[in-house]
């Protein structure tokens, strides 16, 4: 698969859902047998599934936006970190927002056959905080909201040799650990790999000299 093609269809996958919050549309993207692992929430096997799970979630937080901070695209795959916001209910500046991992393989013809989710676990306290505060379905979505900070640190302007990169991954994970795939794009390396605990993501910044300027890893309680 070449990396323009899942690139294309990426900006689709935003279009739809990100930007334009369709999500019915949205959930058209995936295959008929695609699996959906939402480590919080469940693990959804089949457009259908898919379907039911995505209108039904979207239903209480219906004026929740997104904005993505960063994107890898190797080959069929995509790793992209995006952020979750719902409007302050008070009208003042507090944030109630939160960020996940998401990893998409693209099955080809813009249609994805899997998508992985990783949020910090701290997730449901941000929402519950916002219905405490008065957040309701029906308030007005605001697209220009941004996270009051980023996650991680603008990486490297180039990064090494590919196996370098992946090299830095391997070694940001613990010892015993069961690699599921990775995705490298320039100095940004994601990988994917589960212990006998649970399931995990690290995010790696490489710069051209091969030093490992950042690491963070991800998770979930369960």
């Amino acid at each position: 698969m070449s990396t323009a093609a899942t690139r294309a269809a990426f900006e689709e996958f935003l279009d739809r859902g990100a930007r334009g919050r369709r999500w019915q549309e949205w959930a058209d993207l995936f295959t008929d047998d695609a699996v959906y692992t939402e480590h919080c929430l469940g693990r959804f096997v089949g457009k259908p599934a898919i379907t039911a799970w995505i209108t039904k979630a979207m239903e209480p937080v219906a004026c929740m936006t997104f904005s993505v901070e960063w994107a890898a695209v190797e080959g069929d795959l995509i790793a992209f970190w995006i952020w979750n916001h719902l409007p302050a209910p008070d009208g003042n500046d507090r944030g109630f927002c939160f960020p996940n991992l998401s990893v998409l393989t693209h099955a080809g013809d813009g249609r994805f056959s899997a998508e992985e989710d990783f949020y910090e676990p701290a997730w449901t306290n941000i929402v519950i905080d916002w219905f405490r505060a008065g957040g309701k379905p029906t308030m007005t979505a605001d697209p220009s909201l941004v996270p009051p900070t980023p996650t991680h640190p603008r990486p490297p302007s180039s990064g090494p040799e590919r196996s370098v990169v992946a090299a830095a991954l391997v070694a940001a994970a613990p010892a015993g650990a069961r690699w599921r795939q990775d995705v490298i794009e320039g100095p940004i390396g994601v990988g994917v790999f589960d212990t006998d605990e649970r399931a995990y993501a690290v995010v790696v910044h490489v710069d051209a000299a091969g030093t490992v300027v950042f690491t963070d890893t991800v998770t979930n309680s369960t």
